[in-house]
């Protein structure tokens, strides 16, 4: 009878004689034991908070996961929270301890009492609270594993992590207010002998346990040991949490030979005459090429679908189930900042579908402008997924763009000339290694960067324009030689 919803509490009251003072005396004990079991459950705990969390995650993977497997399992979870929530356990225990108090407070010779059938409903919505949180515990477990699984694949990295570490702290949680609960079932089941039957019989017989830990066994057993997680399954979080000095690892850092270094202790040594130098051999330079990446069958597939791509929802869903455990080279490209730039590019491209929906324009011209966003949509991400190689145009631009000399460069009279001034004489200094005066005129611009700034904003444009040429003039003297 612990999962019947439609269950109501008996009303009926049973007397106690002055005489029956064993009892009596023995009712403070059980009062304090439902008011601080229904603390244990009020509003200020841990667990709703983290159910609230949790609700919103849901919500907002709905439109990321679609109707994927996490999303099932996440789903379920909330299901048994909000049943549990429903349930409402404290309120239940502080309304059989308020109708105690109140027999005991009456001054009536014939004490009137909640009857056992009362304390006996109150155990059996402990037990289908301690089944619910089983059921919680199982699911949250198992959506855990999946999302452990997805996260080592390095798909959706920013968005599930959130997830897995909101799972991961209900299950904690519940997994000690279960253990509560067992103490709390079996402390009220001792009433269960003391307390006098009323005339309410029940629909169906009861199942009441006498230790709830045992009923639930092996069930719950399973569920309060601690997951243990394979550390093969784990290694993707190393780039996380393990951080690089110089290209090497920590551990390889600590552990390099002490015999690459030379110690000189006499400085006479280097000066020896007789000390052979050896013949200077020119090495010769390697000749360096890109390596050509060939892509694999998979890739190339998924090349096809992106290309073959007719609308942004298509391109979503092949982003969003993308299995990157296939690919070869995904698993490098794919990095926590890309899949952001990635989920940024659908942003942009779904802002620019809903502008041309809005032109005055026929329904041909919105089909070509919505064929041509999709295109381009799919082209970055192939570039971003490594699918199509391009050169950087940024560092052949910076390479073949040639510094003005010092002759050509003259005072300027706007902030952007300014900047390019700034940015031309800071690349001079620095190709002859004068890294002092590069300090020094990258202090001096960026006080009088917000000079300008601030005599533009109080409207003194003119003293602004004059205060530019004069900075422009002082750098050419100062910092051209």
């Amino acid at each position: 009878m612990w999962n019947n919803l439609n269950l109501k509490c008996p009303t009926d009251y049973c007397q106690y004689n002055i005489l029956e003072g064993t009892v009596l005396q023995e009712l403070p004990v059980l009062i304090s034991l439902l008011t601080t079991s229904a603390e244990m459950l009020t509003q200020d705990h841990p667990i709703w908070a983290e159910i609230k969390v949790f609700q919103n995650v849901q919500e907002k993977y709905k439109r990321i996961l679609h109707c994927d497997k996490c999303l099932q399992l996440l789903q379920r979870v909330g299901t048994c929270l909000r049943k549990m929530v429903l349930l409402n356990l404290s309120k239940i225990y502080l309304d059989l301890a308020e109708k105690f108090l109140a027999g005991l407070q009456s001054q009536s010779s014939p004490i009137q009492l909640p009857s056992c059938q009362q304390l006996e409903y109150v155990l059996l919505r402990t037990q289908s609270a301690a089944k619910l949180i089983c059921e919680a515990l199982h699911y949250s477990r198992e959506t855990f594993c999946y999302l452990i699984q997805r996260l080592s694949v390095g798909h959706l990295i920013l968005n599930l992590m959130m997830a897995t570490s909101v799972t991961a702290r209900v299950n904690i949680l519940f997994r000690g207010i279960l253990v509560q609960i067992f103490d709390i079932y079996n402390k009220l089941y001792i009433w269960r002998d003391k307390l006098k039957k009323g005339t309410t019989e029940w629909p169906e017989p009861l199942d009441l346990p006498k230790d709830l830990a045992t009923w639930l066994n092996p069930e719950a057993s399973e569920l309060l040991k601690p997951k243990k997680v394979p550390k093969g399954q784990l290694t993707f979080l190393s780039r996380f949490l393990e951080k690089q000095t110089n290209g090497t690892k920590p551990n390889e850092a600590e552990n390099k030979d002490d015999d690459e270094c030379v110690i000189v202790e006499e400085t006479s040594q280097l000066q020896s005459e007789a000390l052979d130098v050896g013949e200077a051999v020119p090495r010769p330079k390697k000749s360096k090429k890109k390596p050509t990446r060939t892509l694999t069958e998979s890739q190339n597939l998924l090349l096809e679908k992106i290309n073959s791509a007719r609308s942004l929802k298509e391109l979503k869903n092949i982003w969003n189930h993308l299995d990157v455990g296939s690919q070869v080279l995904l698993r490098k490209v794919l990095t926590p900042c890309k899949i952001k730039v990635i989920d940024k590019i659908f942003f942009i491209a779904k802002k620019k579908l809903k502008k041309i929906e809005r032109w005055n324009v026929s329904a041909e011209d919105k089909e070509e402008g919505k064929i041509s966003i999709v295109h381009s949509t799919g082209t970055k991400l192939a570039k971003h997924l490594g699918l199509i190689e391009t050169e950087s145009e940024s560092s052949t631009s910076i390479a073949s763009s040639p510094v003005s000399p010092p002759k050509e460069l003259k005072p300027v009279k706007s902030l952007k000339e300014l900047r390019r001034l700034y940015e031309t004489l800071y690349e001079m200094l620095q190709s002859t290694q004068q890294y002092g005066r590069c300090i020094k005129l990258q202090k001096k611009f960026k006080s009088r960067r917000m000079d300008v700034k601030r005599l533009i904003q109080n409207g003194e444009k003119k003293i602004a324009r004059q205060l530019i040429v004069c900075t422009s003039k002082e750098f050419l003297s100062t910092f051209k030689k």
